[in-house]
């Protein structure tokens, strides 16, 4: 009876919420859990759960599962909002569920906050887990890396019966193969992106996790993640079960690599540009094999899926583009200027910055983003900084040198005016926010150059 009326009451919220043109992804949850704590047991009981959490990646891997059940005929839903705490996945688990809270599904596709798993995980019932990476995060909302990782950690050991798919390559993430008693599916990287490519000087994992020595690594691909060893207690980065084994080509608009889905040798394109989507995709080829996808069904997701909204997604502005990518901290931000360098035509740059409580409201993060030779590319034609902290952007990229560029500001998030220079621009334009920037200024672009609201 109290499944039955809590769907009832999420269901009315909806659809007032809808009738008011909100997006409606977290509050109908809110007010069902308050009906019914657990609901998530028996609103997970007969459907298949893939969760996927970790740092950086989860969205865009979300939408690469969501590819691989569609192309293998499956029927899914997926939280296609973001709204990764345990209100947001009630509310899509109710929303896609009959009024007695039985799932019209096969599938559940679960983005999880890394904190938020901890709840969630002592309700939910799961087949498949993910878990992307571990990186240093908003330190006001997630403290150090060990503290993500121990909840992680937790919530795995909640669900004992779901295969884990674990990145090989972060030395953070791995650890936890030591500790939890599911099935594991390992994945990663066996070769460089960069040849040049050496540990950065800040880094999230220095240090053994098991004995504090310091990390050897045999190569590197970005951040902390690659061929980690430690000479003293033994600790290592492991042959992984899903593997990218050479990088035919790094571009802006796709990757190829040669991959290895536990031992055989595929050619795959990578449909959306970026070093970090090159581990989403391996990622997601071993949850979706865990999931009892087959291999060709796999390639053929990983060669179609389009970005998320906000990560790599394009606008239309006559004949040229406007780019909007995410970064949320040093490493996703990071290695968004180095995607950046792989862009060979002329483009203006805009940098948003925000700190707002989902943004964290510490932003010394920024001094830790690696802008490295970025402003040295001659085809970087103008520079723009907007946001609530624009000018504090302002002056880390001015310390950076941004050669003989003028650092334009486009103050109090006029994000009307950052449309209309963005159309303006006898260019492409690439958009560079934080979180709660590009949920602002997303809207704003969407109704003048179209584009669906971002639940959809």
């Amino acid at each position: 009876m109290r499944v039955l009326l809590s769907c009832l009451v999420c269901r009315i919220v909806h659809f007032a919420l809808q009738k008011l043109g909100r997006g409606a992804t977290t509050l109908p949850g809110r007010i069902a859990l308050k009906v019914k704590r657990n609901i998530l047991a028996d609103l997970s009981a007969k459907v298949k759960v893939i969760i996927v959490t970790g740092t950086n990646g989860k969205t865009t891997s979300c939408r690469i599962l969501e590819e691989g059940l569609k192309q293998a005929g499956k029927t899914y839903f997926i939280n296609k909002s973001g709204a990764n705490l345990i209100t947001g996945i009630t509310s899509s688990f109710i929303m896609n569920s009959t009024i007695t809270g039985k799932s019209k599904y096969e599938y559940a596709i679960v983005e999880c906050d890394e904190n938020a798993f901890r709840e969630v995980s002592r309700y939910i019932r799961a087949d498949v887990i993910l878990v992307t990476n571990v990186f240093r995060d908003q330190l006001d909302r997630y403290g150090e890396v060990t503290h993500t990782l121990n909840a992680i950690k937790e919530s795995v050991k909640n669900l004992p019966d779901a295969v884990v798919c674990l990145n090989a390559d972060c030395s953070l993430t791995y650890s936890m193969s030591k500790e939890i008693p599911n099935k594991l599916v390992t994945f990663g990287v066996n070769a460089q992106f960069d040849r040049n490519a050496k540990a950065p000087e800040i880094s999230d994992a220095k240090y053994c996790i098991f004995c504090k020595n310091e990390y050897d690594y045999t190569y590197h691909t970005y951040g902390h993640l690659g061929g980690f060893v430690c000479h003293k207690c033994g600790y290592k980065r492991p042959d992984p079960d899903f593997a990218v084994t050479s990088v035919e080509e790094l571009k802006p608009s796709h990757s190829i690599v040669v991959a290895d889905f536990n031992s055989s040798s595929n050619i795959v394109k990578v449909n959306i540009g970026g070093a970090y989507n090159v581990y989403n995709a391996i990622g997601c080829a071993a949850a979706l094999s865990s999931a009892g996808i087959d291999e060709s069904t796999i390639i053929k997701a990983i060669e179609s899926f389009n970005g998320a909204f906000g990560r790599m997604e394009q606008f239309k502005s006559g004949i040229h583009k406007i780019n909007v990518i995410l970064v949320k901290n040093p490493a996703g931000f990071s290695q968004t200027m180095n995607f950046l360098k792989t862009v060979e035509n002329d483009f203006t740059l805009i940098l948003s910055l925000n700190d707002n409580a989902a943004d964290g409201r510490d932003i010394s993060w920024i001094w830790d983003v690696d802008f490295s030779g970025i402003f040295e590319k001659s085809n970087v034609k103008e520079l723009y900084v907007t946001g609530k902290r624009c000018y504090d952007m302002a002056v880390r990229i001015k310390y950076e040198g941004v050669g003989n560029r003028q650092i334009k500001i486009i103050e109090n998030e006029d994000y009307d005016k950052l449309v209309d220079i963005a159309i303006s621009q006898e260019r492409d334009v690439y958009i560079v926010p934080t979180y709660t920037s590009m949920m602002a200024m997303r809207p704003v672009i969407a109704k003048r150059l179209g584009g669906k609201d971002f639940w959809e």
